[in-house]
């Protein structure tokens, strides 16, 4: 039996899928593996299920449509995985974004807008900042399939063998780290980039310093609660 998944804990589930699909597609990518293409797609497949476990399973509607994107993903990556065929790659990388965009939203709505901060939610943030390098991977893939030659420092490779190297850099300009090994050499790949980079500076110093604020604030209000009764 699926242990029982609670808003107390949800989060932790989506933390640990993120953090074994990005491990296991670095690992594939360096392995090399033969049929490493097919074994993203899975890592990648039960990510969003896991997604579709965990988030918001109480509204319906939002529970269907994942249900349904994630299924038409299945149909995507079992026909890319039959015919080496560009659209449907171009809509397996669609649906991925949307089901990250949906999840995006889900756990921004529940970690923003709803009840106390607790330790879940400081965890929900944790998973929007990776959903957000997650996002910006993929739309740095469009960038390079649309206009090629979008990024210098890249091997040209099939959208799954390259999402490792996409990732990375993604992560790294979420970061505002900047390497330096990759780098974007058109308009939109340079919008997109500093983008990313705004956003990922925003989000780290506003939005979790303001979770962990209020978080502390939280635990605060009662200790003065109970020395003003013991007064």
């Amino acid at each position: 039996m699926a242990p029982k998944i609670t808003e107390r804990d949800n989060f932790i589930w989506l933390l640990v899928a993120l953090v074994l699909l990005l491990l296991s597609d670095s690992i594939f990518t360096q392995l090399a593996l033969e049929h490493g293409r097919v074994l993203v797609s899975i890592s990648l497949l039960v990510t969003l299920f896991i997604s579709v476990w965990s988030l918001d399973r109480r509204n319906r509607r939002w529970h269907r449509w994942k249900l349904g994107i994630t299924l038409v993903i299945l149909c995507l990556v079992i026909g890319g995985s039959i015919l080496d065929n560009p659209l449907l790659a171009l809509g397996e990388m669609l649906g991925y974004f949307f089901f990250l965009s949906l999840s995006l939203y889900l756990v921004a709505k529940q970690v923003l807008f709803t009840g106390n901060v607790d330790g879940n939610k400081i965890v929900g943030a944790i998973c929007i900042y990776i959903l957000l390098g997650l996002l910006w991977a993929f739309a740095y893939q469009f960038s390079e399939m649309l206009f090629p030659g979008s990024f210098s420092g890249l091997e040209h490779a099939s959208w799954q063998d390259s999402l490792d190297q996409f990732i990375y850099y993604s992560m790294v300009t979420l970061t505002t780290i900047g390497y330096g090994d990759i780098a974007p050499q058109q308009p939109v790949a340079r919008f997109l980039a500093y983008m990313e980079a705004i956003t990922g500076m925003f989000y780290t110093t506003i939005l979790v310093a303001s979770l962990i604020g209020v978080r502390l604030a939280s635990k605060t209000v009662p200790e003065n609660d109970d020395q003003e009764r013991e007064n």
